[in-house]
């Protein structure tokens, strides 16, 4: 049973992590590269919290240790910290990174990954969040779930090949198109409007998938066909948007009307 957390990182998961697990787990200490970062996140979690920015004054004694750090540093942060507890599970949260990154470094370890999108000043429903968990063995696995399910209603286990493709297919619906969303808001500001004209077509496409298939609710003058409004498009645009505006139309035209 895990009573006790060591948390490696005060990005935005980072935070919404500790702050999710601090009525059910004591956060004993928050390291972070940046002191004033680390101060911050101890501060908001309890008064017995402590910050430390260096690795050799990480607590030796916890029974979790949570990373979440960029994906690029969990190897070589793992090599700098001392694992003074062999009883001590280690975990990352990154959908990117195999479990195989602790193997040799540590007895006992595991993914503990929450499928969102995190602002550090924007509260989400952690409950709704749905967790892929990975662990070493079947009692981290456990103890993992066990974690898991009392902050959230959606948990599952997933090795780390599932997760990476979990991970991809969540950059194209989130990252991407919040992308679109910026070069829209962009094209809109040229009119002397925003993104906000857009909300009750955003909020029909997002209710559509909840009954059609994404193929299913395409819509647009790629999906019909219309070349003519497609090439008035483009040159409207400018640049990388007319570029990106041009890819996105022959991937769906292809995709409708050149299928075997």
């Amino acid at each position: 049973m895990i009573k006790t957390c060591v948390v490696i990182g005060s990005g935005n998961v980072a935070t919404h992590l500790a702050t999710a697990l601090a009525p059910y787990v004591e956060i004993l200490q928050i390291f972070s590269r940046d002191i004033l970062h680390a101060r911050e996140l101890a501060d908001r979690i309890s008064s017995s919290c402590v910050a430390t920015n260096d690795v050799t004054a990480i607590c030796p004694n916890a029974d979790l240790y949570l990373m979440s750090v960029a994906d690029d540093s969990i190897a070589s942060l793992l090599q700098q910290i001392p694992c003074l507890n062999n009883d001590g599970i280690w975990v990352h949260t990154s959908g990117s990174v195999g479990v195989d990154v602790f193997v040799e470094l540590r007895g006992h370890f595991g993914v503990f990954y929450p499928l969102q999108t995190f602002s550090k000043h924007k509260a989400v429903d952690m409950k709704s969040v749905p967790f892929f968990i990975e662990g070493s063995s079947s009692f981290v696995e456990k103890c993992l779930l066990d974690l898991a399910g009392k902050i959230s209603d959606n948990v599952r286990l997933l090795n780390s090949e599932g997760r990476r493709r979990l991970h991809v297919a969540a950059v194209f619906a989130c990252n991407f198109v919040n992308y679109m969303w910026a070069v829209a808001d962009r094209q809109l500001r040229l009119c002397g409007t925003d993104i906000h004209a857009l909300d009750p077509l955003l909020k029909e496409t997002m209710e559509k998938i909840t009954t059609l298939s994404p193929a299913e609710a395409q819509t647009g003058p790629a999906r019909r066909g219309d070349k003519h409004i497609i090439d008035s498009h483009i040159k409207m645009l400018s640049g990388d948007d007319a570029q990106l505006y041009e890819i996105l139309s022959n991937q769906i035209y292809k995709t409708y009307h050149e299928q075997n």
